[in-house]
Parts: C-alpha cells; structure tokens; sequence
C-alpha cells in the first residue's frame, strides 16, 4: 500500500522538532485537507519505517517545502539536501527565519528565494497567505500573536537543548542535579522548577505559585535557603538583610538554568 501523498514537507534539524510540529499542527488547522510531513513527527515516521524511503517519497509528492533556517538547522546536510530538490523543480521553498537567523543575512542559496521571519507576526501572516494562494481558503484563522510567541520560545528551548549536548559536563552536571534532587522536599523541588521557568521571583511571588501547583507545603523552603542548599539561586542586588515582607528577588543560576529545565523536562 503506497503512502497519500503530502502537500508541505518541513524540513528541520533533529533539534528543531518542536517547532517543525508546532508548524505542523496551525497548518493542518488552518488547512485540514492538507497533509504536513514532519520527519520527527511519530505520524509520519513510524518505528520500523524505511525513513529514507519514507523522506523521498514526501518530497516527490510535496508541493510546497518550508524549511527551518535556524542556525542549527544550516549546519545539518540533511536539511540542505531536503531543500536541495527545489531548485531541480517546480517545487515552491520558503525559507523560515527563526533566532539568530534572520532574512537579512540568510546565506546562500537560501538567500535567492523570499525567506521569512517566522517568529514575527509579518512572517506568520505572509506563510499563511502564501499557503492560501496555494491552496485555497483557511478553514481557521491562526493566532498570530500567539503562533510567534511560541516560535520564539520553542527556539529558546532548542538553543537551550544545544547547549546542553554541547557541553562537556553534561553527565557530571546532571548527575549532581539528581543527587542534589533527591535531598529536597516536594515543595523546594517544585520552587525551584518555578525559578527555572520564570527565571527570577520574589519569596512572596514563589510561594504563591508553588503553593497554586497544589503541592504539600509543610516543607517549603525560602530561596534565600535554597541558596545554602542548591547554590542554584542567587540574591538579587538591593535585596535588605530583613525581608520581613518577602519581597526580596532572587534570580536562577543562568549557567544550570537550561540543565534544571532539562531535568524537569524529563520528569513529566
């Protein structure tokens, strides 16, 4: 039984494959006839897939190629190869900007066709209005304003991932975030993910959202204590000696940040 054919392919590094299916998922809302391949995307490569197979036969069929010219998509030759097959066809390759990586210093070839900021609200409406040139008129309307915050933040997410593969101390990094875990209460765990996602909180605002989680608060701990226990915070400067209001700001560790977001990234 052969495969339906796909009209958009996405092409993306590994590292990218939030944002590829995120792509995927406000353009099959906006065009649910249209069928989206995402190499990441379990639906479209199933284990046991002959995924070469499977990557050609959605370019041959695809009408229209966007491609994740982030910079960690440039430095992968798959990605260059995918988008390759356009310029031997009709095939139509818009390239999405998203970071770093804006239209205005695209490299070449990419920077032959209109590219696209991705995470800009002009961006997102012009791949809409280029998809529905192509294929006729939107079932849903997307969110742009929402559509770009997400673009922006999966890319902070997959720089963040970068970083972490990159880094040669990985194991020994997250090993002390285990060990170190395992010491801590269910409500300082839980403040401490609220610092990696918020980034910097108040005592008072990090009890009131640990507390709006619904964990047991019998043993929550002050960042100010978090600090001897972790060395993952750190007090803000102007912070008084007394903060008989919890009000004094205290800032996530940048350099474990992306480790701890990856930590409680596996625990869900």
């Amino acid at each position: 039984m052969t495969d339906q054919p796909y009209s958009i392919f996405i092409s993306h590094a590994a590292i990218d494959e939030e944002i590829a299916f995120s792509i995927k998922q406000a353009i099959e809302q906006a065009f649910p006839k249209e069928r989206v391949f995402v190499s990441s995307d379990p639906e479209n490569l199933k284990p046991g897939d002959d995924w070469v197979v499977k990557i050609l036969n959605a370019l041959e069929s695809a009408s229209y190629i966007l491609v994740l010219t982030t910079e960690r998509g440039l430095s992968r030759k798959w990605v260059w190869f995918e988008s390759g097959r356009t310029w031997f066809s009709k095939v139509k390759l818009i390239p999405c900007c998203i970071g770093k990586i804006r239209k205005s210093n695209l490299p070449a070839p990419f920077s032959d066709r209109m590219a696209i900021n991705i995470d800009e609200r002009p961006g997102a409406e012009a791949l809409f209005g280029a998809l529905q040139e192509q294929f006729g008129t939107l079932t849903k309307l997307p969110d742009y304003g929402e559509f770009t915050q997400t673009m922006v933040r999966l890319d902070v997410r997959a720089e963040e991932k970068g970083r972490i593969q990159e880094d040669p101390f990985i194991s020994e990094i997250m090993n002390d975030i285990e060990h170190k875990m395992k010491t801590l209460s269910p409500a300082e765990r839980e403040t401490i993910k609220q610092f990696a996602i918020y980034g910097d909180l108040s005592t008072a605002g990090a009890r009131t959202i640990v507390k709006g989680t619904g964990v047991n608060m019998d043993k929550w701990s002050v960042p100010s204590y978090l600090i001897t226990l972790t060395g993952w915070l750190v007090s803000n400067a102007g912070n008084s000696t007394y903060d008989e209001m919890h009000q004094n700001v205290y800032s996530i560790n940048p350099s474990v940040r992306p480790h701890l977001r990856a930590y409680f990234s596996r625990q869900k």
